[in-house]
């Protein structure tokens, strides 16, 4: 376990320190994003007071804590990378949401991911508009 921590540290750091560089680079279409999030609307709301489904509520996520919505019960796998202090930043929800299981291993989230990076810029783009973030 200390050896899992201390690698997703490392990756936690890792995102942060490229994060910046990559932020400029993560300007999508928020209207295409919103068709992109039709695939994740099944387990995910992004209105503020929304429930929880399969996956968490997403309103207000951009820069909290990884596994901090109120009310949820997160997989051990999402609370061992949260014990890494990282946070949901665009560069880090950029990369989750390309592969999940490839930045957190052993997260329940069985979405397998969106390879296009434009499709990812888009959906970023949409979650910021809906979610109440605030650059």
């Amino acid at each position: 376990m200390a050896s899992t921590v201390k690698l997703l540290s490392a990756l936690a750091l890792t995102f942060s320190v490229s994060g910046a560089a990559l932020a400029e680079d993560l300007v999508g279409d928020a209207t295409k994003g919103e068709k992109v999030f039709k695939k994740c609307q099944a387990c995910h709301t992004v209105e503020e007071g929304g429930p929880n489904r399969v996956g968490p509520n997403l309103y207000g996520f951009m820069n909290r804590g990884i596994a901090t919505a109120a009310g949820y019960n997160y997989s051990a796998g999402m609370k061992e990378y949260a014990a890494t202090g990282a946070k949901w930043d665009e560069a880090t929800l950029f990369k989750y949401v390309e592969k999940p299981k490839a930045l957190v291993p052993k997260t329940n989230m069985s979405f397998p991911g969106l390879k296009k990076p434009e499709d990812r810029k888009d959906l970023l783009a949409y979650l910021e508009a809906a979610t109440g973030y605030k650059k």
